[in-house]
């Protein structure tokens, strides 16, 4: 369990990281600091004190779940803003996707490059798809003892 334990608590600081250095701009530091941040808390918490319960019993979880929840980060990565040029003065961010398929650069203004406002609205909806799958996939991780692992394959 102790593995599992800390391959949860590695997969959530380098997912944080890689959040973080995606999306270098206020905007999505906001979102990550006040959202993410106290939800991986929480998640890391709690998560250990359900394995510490569960110290001695097999962990089985959904591969589908989890499949999910990293298809969903990559969706929030690349929605995420990455370019805020004049976002203080009420322009719009460029998202990361925009960045990356389009000829928006990764900082500085940009000029005659529309929004794309679909991705880019669709940011915070993806967070928030996130999180839920990202709690879904660590909460639906059953426990068993290896006897009823042994009594499963038979």
């Amino acid at each position: 369990m102790i593995k599992l334990g800390l391959l949860w608590t590695g997969y959530l600081i380098l997912s944080f990281v890689i959040f973080l250095l995606a999306s270098f701009t206020i905007n999505g530091w906001i979102v990550y600091i006040f959202v993410l941040l106290p939800l991986y808390g929480l998640i890391l918490l709690f998560g250990w004190l359900r394995l510490l319960k569960h110290r001695n019993e097999r962990a089985q979880f959904s591969h589908g779940r989890w499949l999910t929840v990293i298809v969903l980060q990559i969706a929030v990565l690349l929605t995420s803003p990455g370019n805020c040029y004049m976002a203080n003065q009420g322009a719009r961010c460029y998202s990361n996707f925009q960045i990356l398929f389009d000829n928006v650069p990764q900082s500085g203004m940009v000029l005659n490059a529309p929004h794309w406002i679909i991705v880019e609205d669709s940011f915070y909806g993806f967070v928030l798809a996130y999180c839920v799958a990202l709690i879904i996939g660590v909460w639906s991780t059953k426990f068993k003892t290896d006897r009823e692992n042994n009594l499963d394959l038979e």
